[in-house]
């Protein structure tokens, strides 16, 4: 006749397993949450944005432009004031395309614009999906029913009438 494993094995063990549990859930990512872009998807996504609105790119050719080109903070839009106090627009991309994006304060506000427009589109389509899915549940929802053997919104043979 086998012996039953004491209490306090059966009781390490449930612990081993349920901390092995969830250090692998801790480290695994969801797959369902978006993943931030990564640099090169970020200059795919922003560079086009920026020539629409109007800014200039400029190429860092020479030593001395890459060099200056490496000392900004990458993929950022920021300003600096010229010396005669306008305002300059500008993106640095020294690993993408390894050059600078320069706008005016116009071309700044029109690529914001364009900023809002696409993440209100994103937002829409997100809506719009969702508003799917649940039209889609509903649908296959009155096709399950219709299919009910013991007709519309009867569970069983006796349906609700057992409780009247």
């Amino acid at each position: 006749m086998p012996q039953r494993p004491t209490t306090s094995l059966v009781r390490i063990m449930l612990i081993a397993t349920l901390a092995a549990t969830l250090a692998g859930c801790s480290s695994a990512s969801n797959p369902l949450e978006p993943q931030p872009p990564t640099p090169a998807q970020q200059a795919e996504q922003l560079e086009p944005m920026l020539s629409a609105a109007g800014f200039r790119m400029l190429p860092a050719d020479t030593p001395e432009r890459q060099q200056q080109l490496a000392s900004l903070v990458p993929l950022d839009v920021n300003y600096y004031v010229g010396k005669t106090g306008t305002l300059h627009y500008y993106m640095a991309d020294p690993d993408y395309c390894k050059c600078m994006y320069i706008g005016t304060e116009q071309d700044y506000q029109q690529f914001e614009k364009m900023k809002l427009n696409q993440q209100f589109e994103a937002k829409e389509g997100e809506v719009s999906r969702e508003n799917l899915e649940a039209q889609q549940m509903e649908e296959m929802d009155m096709q399950a029913e219709a299919f009910n053997p013991y007709g519309m919104g009867l569970v069983g043979p006796m349906g609700p009438a057992m409780y009247w």
